[in-house]
Protein backbone atom coordinates (compact mmCIF):
# COMPACT_ATOMS: atom_id res chain seq x y z
CA UNK A 1 0.00 0.00 0.00
CA UNK A 2 2.84 2.43 0.83
CA UNK A 3 4.49 1.81 -2.54
CA UNK A 4 1.17 2.42 -4.32
CA UNK A 5 0.74 5.63 -2.33
CA UNK A 6 4.22 6.90 -3.16
CA UNK A 7 3.80 5.98 -6.83
CA UNK A 8 0.51 7.88 -7.04
CA UNK A 9 2.00 10.93 -5.34
CA UNK A 10 5.07 10.91 -7.59
CA UNK A 11 2.88 10.72 -10.69
CA UNK A 12 0.99 13.82 -9.50
CA UNK A 13 4.14 15.96 -9.25
CA UNK A 14 5.26 18.02 -12.23
CA UNK A 15 8.21 20.37 -11.84
CA UNK A 16 7.50 22.02 -15.22
CA UNK A 17 4.26 23.70 -14.12
CA UNK A 18 3.98 26.96 -12.19
CA UNK A 19 2.33 25.45 -9.09
CA UNK A 20 4.99 25.01 -6.36
CA UNK A 21 5.92 21.40 -5.68
CA UNK A 22 4.91 21.60 -2.03
CA UNK A 23 1.36 22.58 -3.06
CA UNK A 24 1.30 19.76 -5.60
CA UNK A 25 2.38 17.34 -2.88
CA UNK A 26 -0.26 18.65 -0.50
CA UNK A 27 -2.91 18.13 -3.18
CA UNK A 28 -1.55 14.65 -3.96
CA UNK A 29 -1.89 13.63 -0.29
CA UNK A 30 -5.43 15.03 -0.19
CA UNK A 31 -6.27 13.00 -3.32
CA UNK A 32 -4.85 9.87 -1.72
CA UNK A 33 -7.20 10.49 1.21
CA UNK A 34 -10.15 10.97 -1.15
CA UNK A 35 -9.20 7.75 -2.95
CA UNK A 36 -9.07 5.87 0.40
CA UNK A 37 -5.38 5.09 0.04
CA UNK A 38 -5.06 6.96 3.32
CA UNK A 39 -7.66 6.62 6.06
CA UNK A 40 -8.04 7.96 9.57
CA UNK A 41 -5.09 7.00 11.76
CA UNK A 42 -2.88 5.90 8.85
CA UNK A 43 0.79 6.85 9.23
CA UNK A 44 2.32 8.69 6.31
CA UNK A 45 5.77 7.65 5.10
CA UNK A 46 8.55 9.54 6.89
CA UNK A 47 9.71 12.88 5.55
CA UNK A 48 13.00 11.29 4.52
CA UNK A 49 11.30 8.41 2.69
CA UNK A 50 8.91 10.74 0.84
CA UNK A 51 11.75 13.03 -0.14
CA UNK A 52 13.82 10.18 -1.58
CA UNK A 53 10.91 8.32 -3.24
CA UNK A 54 9.39 11.44 -4.80
CA UNK A 55 12.65 13.08 -5.84
CA UNK A 56 11.91 16.33 -4.02
CA UNK A 57 13.70 18.19 -1.26
CA UNK A 58 12.86 17.52 2.37
CA UNK A 59 11.86 21.18 2.67
CA UNK A 60 9.15 20.55 0.07
CA UNK A 61 7.80 17.64 2.11
CA UNK A 62 7.92 19.62 5.35
CA UNK A 63 6.03 22.57 3.81
CA UNK A 64 3.33 20.28 2.36
CA UNK A 65 2.84 18.52 5.69
CA UNK A 66 2.78 21.86 7.52
CA UNK A 67 -0.14 23.01 5.37
CA UNK A 68 -2.03 19.77 6.02
CA UNK A 69 -1.30 20.13 9.74
CA UNK A 70 -2.70 23.67 9.75
CA UNK A 71 -5.89 22.33 8.17
CA UNK A 72 -6.12 19.56 10.78
CA UNK A 73 -5.84 16.86 8.11
CA UNK A 74 -2.75 15.35 9.76
CA UNK A 75 -1.33 15.30 13.26
CA UNK A 76 2.11 14.45 14.59
CA UNK A 77 2.40 11.92 17.39
CA UNK A 78 5.59 11.05 19.22
CA UNK A 79 6.84 7.63 18.21
CA UNK A 80 4.25 7.28 15.42
CA UNK A 81 5.13 10.07 13.01
CA UNK A 82 2.56 11.96 10.94
CA UNK A 83 -0.93 10.45 11.04
CA UNK A 84 -4.00 11.17 8.94
CA UNK A 85 -6.58 12.86 11.17
CA UNK A 86 -10.16 12.47 9.94
CA UNK A 87 -12.34 11.97 13.01
CA UNK A 88 -16.08 11.64 12.62
CA UNK A 89 -18.06 14.63 13.87
CA UNK A 90 -21.01 12.73 15.29
CA UNK A 91 -24.04 14.83 16.19
CA UNK A 92 -25.90 13.19 19.06
CA UNK A 93 -29.09 14.93 17.95
CA UNK A 94 -28.53 14.37 14.26
CA UNK A 95 -29.87 10.87 13.61
CA UNK A 96 -28.51 7.34 13.73
CA UNK A 97 -25.05 5.92 13.19
CA UNK A 98 -25.64 4.68 9.65
CA UNK A 99 -27.16 7.88 8.30
CA UNK A 100 -24.35 10.06 9.66
CA UNK A 101 -21.34 7.83 9.04
CA UNK A 102 -22.27 6.67 5.57
CA UNK A 103 -21.19 10.15 4.45
CA UNK A 104 -17.76 9.31 5.89
CA UNK A 105 -17.31 5.95 4.21
CA UNK A 106 -18.77 2.50 3.79
CA UNK A 107 -20.66 1.50 6.94
CA UNK A 108 -20.93 -2.19 7.86
CA UNK A 109 -21.64 -4.40 10.87
CA UNK A 110 -19.99 -7.39 12.49
CA UNK A 111 -22.93 -8.99 14.25
CA UNK A 112 -22.33 -10.57 17.64
CA UNK A 113 -25.91 -11.10 18.84
CA UNK A 114 -29.37 -10.81 17.23
CA UNK A 115 -31.84 -12.67 19.42
CA UNK A 116 -34.93 -12.55 21.60
CA UNK A 117 -34.16 -12.88 25.32
CA UNK A 118 -36.00 -12.58 28.60
CA UNK A 119 -35.40 -9.14 30.07
CA UNK A 120 -33.41 -9.10 33.34
CA UNK A 121 -34.79 -6.77 35.99
CA UNK A 122 -32.24 -3.98 35.36
CA UNK A 123 -33.04 -3.82 31.63
CA UNK A 124 -36.79 -4.38 32.08
CA UNK A 125 -37.03 -1.35 34.36
CA UNK A 126 -35.31 0.85 31.78
CA UNK A 127 -37.72 -0.35 29.08
CA UNK A 128 -40.81 0.02 31.32
CA UNK A 129 -41.47 -3.71 31.06
CA UNK A 130 -42.03 -6.50 33.53
CA UNK A 131 -39.04 -8.64 34.43
CA UNK A 132 -38.86 -11.62 32.10
CA UNK A 133 -40.68 -9.90 29.23
CA UNK A 134 -39.29 -10.82 25.84
CA UNK A 135 -36.98 -8.24 24.29
CA UNK A 136 -34.64 -8.08 21.33
CA UNK A 137 -30.95 -7.89 22.09
CA UNK A 138 -28.66 -6.73 19.32
CA UNK A 139 -24.91 -6.42 19.71
CA UNK A 140 -22.57 -5.50 16.91
CA UNK A 141 -19.21 -4.03 16.04
CA UNK A 142 -19.67 -1.01 13.81
CA UNK A 143 -17.16 -0.52 11.00
CA UNK A 144 -16.37 2.36 8.65
CA UNK A 145 -14.39 1.35 5.56
CA UNK A 146 -13.55 -1.89 7.34
CA UNK A 147 -12.20 -0.16 10.46
CA UNK A 148 -13.95 -1.16 13.71
CA UNK A 149 -14.99 2.06 15.45
CA UNK A 150 -17.54 1.10 18.12
CA UNK A 151 -19.32 -1.77 19.87
CA UNK A 152 -23.05 -1.28 20.31
CA UNK A 153 -25.39 -3.25 22.58
CA UNK A 154 -29.09 -2.35 22.44
CA UNK A 155 -32.22 -3.76 24.06
CA UNK A 156 -35.58 -3.24 22.34
CA UNK A 157 -39.12 -4.29 23.36
CA UNK A 158 -40.25 -7.24 21.24
CA UNK A 159 -43.16 -5.26 19.80
CA UNK A 160 -40.72 -2.81 18.17
CA UNK A 161 -38.36 -5.49 16.80
CA UNK A 162 -40.01 -8.92 16.82
CA UNK A 163 -37.43 -10.49 14.45
CA UNK A 164 -33.97 -9.20 15.39
CA UNK A 165 -32.43 -11.99 13.32
CA UNK A 166 -33.72 -10.25 10.18
CA UNK A 167 -32.11 -6.89 10.94
CA UNK A 168 -29.26 -6.31 8.50
CA UNK A 169 -28.36 -2.63 8.52
CA UNK A 170 -29.73 0.52 10.12
CA UNK A 171 -32.24 0.02 12.93
CA UNK A 172 -33.64 3.50 12.36
CA UNK A 173 -34.10 2.87 8.63
CA UNK A 174 -35.94 -0.37 9.51
CA UNK A 175 -38.13 1.56 11.94
CA UNK A 176 -38.96 4.21 9.34
CA UNK A 177 -40.38 1.49 7.14
CA UNK A 178 -42.59 0.43 10.06
CA UNK A 179 -43.69 3.99 10.90
CA UNK A 180 -41.68 3.98 14.16
CA UNK A 181 -39.81 7.16 15.00
CA UNK A 182 -37.73 8.15 18.05
CA UNK A 183 -39.01 11.40 19.53
CA UNK A 184 -37.01 11.91 22.74
CA UNK A 185 -33.47 10.63 23.27
CA UNK A 186 -31.53 10.73 26.52
CA UNK A 187 -27.75 10.37 26.44
CA UNK A 188 -25.13 9.82 29.11
CA UNK A 189 -21.42 10.01 28.24
CA UNK A 190 -18.46 8.76 30.24
CA UNK A 191 -14.86 7.59 29.82
CA UNK A 192 -14.63 3.80 29.60
CA UNK A 193 -11.75 1.34 29.98
CA UNK A 194 -12.26 -1.59 27.59
CA UNK A 195 -11.74 -5.23 28.41
CA UNK A 196 -9.02 -7.18 26.54
CA UNK A 197 -11.74 -8.75 24.38
CA UNK A 198 -13.15 -5.32 23.48
CA UNK A 199 -9.66 -4.07 22.65
CA UNK A 200 -9.25 -7.02 20.32
CA UNK A 201 -12.58 -6.40 18.61
CA UNK A 202 -11.79 -2.71 18.10
CA UNK A 203 -8.17 -3.40 17.12
CA UNK A 204 -6.77 -0.85 19.59
CA UNK A 205 -3.68 -0.92 21.83
CA UNK A 206 -4.10 -2.11 25.44
CA UNK A 207 -5.24 0.59 27.81
CA UNK A 208 -6.75 2.85 25.15
CA UNK A 209 -9.54 4.95 26.69
CA UNK A 210 -12.95 4.83 25.02
CA UNK A 211 -16.06 6.95 25.20
CA UNK A 212 -19.16 5.16 26.48
CA UNK A 213 -22.60 6.38 25.49
CA UNK A 214 -25.77 5.19 27.22
CA UNK A 215 -28.88 5.87 25.16
CA UNK A 216 -32.61 5.65 25.81
CA UNK A 217 -35.11 6.54 23.07
CA UNK A 218 -38.84 7.11 23.36
CA UNK A 219 -41.55 7.69 20.77
CA UNK A 220 -44.01 10.59 20.81
CA UNK A 221 -46.33 8.58 23.10
CA UNK A 222 -43.60 8.14 25.70
CA UNK A 223 -43.04 4.44 24.97
CA UNK A 224 -39.42 3.33 25.34
CA UNK A 225 -38.11 2.13 21.99
CA UNK A 226 -34.57 1.19 22.97
CA UNK A 227 -32.06 1.23 25.77
CA UNK A 228 -28.41 0.35 25.60
CA UNK A 229 -24.85 1.48 25.16
CA UNK A 230 -22.09 2.05 22.66
CA UNK A 231 -18.38 2.13 23.40
CA UNK A 232 -16.58 4.23 20.83
CA UNK A 233 -12.98 4.74 19.80
CA UNK A 234 -11.99 8.14 21.14
CA UNK A 235 -9.48 8.55 18.30
CA UNK A 236 -12.24 8.30 15.70
CA UNK A 237 -15.18 10.29 17.09
CA UNK A 238 -15.75 13.93 17.92
CA UNK A 239 -19.15 14.12 19.61
CA UNK A 240 -21.30 17.18 19.07
CA UNK A 241 -24.70 18.30 20.29
CA UNK A 242 -26.71 21.49 20.34
CA UNK A 243 -29.03 22.74 23.07
CA UNK A 244 -31.27 25.77 23.17
CA UNK A 245 -30.82 27.82 26.35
Amino acid sequence: MEQQLLAQMKEALDASVSTPLYLQLQQAIEKAIADKLLTHGTALPSERKMSMALGVSRVTVVKALALLHEQGVVVKKHGKGTLVNLPVHYNLSGGGFSSQLQRKGEVSNRWLTRELVAAPSSIASELDLAEGAMISKIKRVRLVDGMPVSIETMYIPECFLPRPDLLEGSLYAHWREQGIKPYDQDYSLSIYTPSPEEERMLEIPPGSPLMKIILKSQDSKGRVLEYGSAICRSDFYNFEFKVRA
